[in-house]
């Protein structure tokens, strides 16, 4: 009786550290807290979130819900590359409602298998709107993307932009028309090709 006893209470010891590893694999990941980490620290974590590195990218995923998430690719852009001094206002995209495509965890890894491009250096950003990411899908996605992550690409966690956030309210709005130009943009976090000025070569 003792023997089943002592054997019952180790396979309740493993069962509790089984759920503490779960646990430990599925901490909430805050957005703002990785942020000021990669700009303070010595080290970037990973997934390395750099605010005005990089904004849009090749494949880009937002949050929607705790299953599900919507999808959009920059097609023809491979890496878009900076400086840490660099403006860090995004740049409009034109982004449609139709642009976005709703996935589930049930069907991400086939998903980016067939989306994903290994002929060049991908950038994927995970997007969220709120700070914290603590649904299914987000830890979902980060294990399926680890298996087509490769050296050379690069992926971020961040908020989503001004952009994002309006085009997903309308998609959101299953039928509402949208376009940008009866948008009331706030400058400050938004730039237009007309108000982006390149730097003049200097001749010697």
């Amino acid at each position: 009786m003792s023997r089943v006893f002592i054997g019952f209470i180790i396979c309740l010891l493993f069962l509790n550290c089984g759920k503490k590893e779960n646990i430990k694999e599925n901490i909430p990941y805050i957005i703002s807290q990785k942020m000021h980490e990669a700009i303070n620290g010595d080290t970037i974590p990973s997934p390395p979130p750099i605010p005005g590195w990089l904004v849009y990218g090749t494949n880009t995923f937002i949050i929607n819900s705790d299953s599900t998430a919507y999808y959009f690719q920059n097609k023809g852009i491979g890496f878009i590359c900076g400086t840490p001094n660099a403006d860090t206002i995004p740049y409009f995209i034109n982004l449609q409602p139709k642009d976005l495509i709703e996935i589930s965890n049930k069907n991400l890894y086939d998903f980016i298998k067939l989306n994903y491009k290994d002929d060049f250096r991908n950038a994927t950003f995970i997007a969220s709107e709120s700070d914290t990411l603590k649904s299914k899908i987000f830890f979902d996605l980060r294990k399926s993307l680890s298996y087509f992550i490769r050296d050379r690409d690069f992926c971020a966690i961040r908020r989503t932009t001004q952009e994002e956030d309006t085009v997903l309210k309308y998609k959101r709005n299953n039928g509402s028309y949208y376009s940008s130009e009866d948008i009331k943009w706030d400058k400050t976090k938004i730039k237009f090709a007309e108000e982006i000025k390149f730097a003049k070569p200097s001749i010697r």
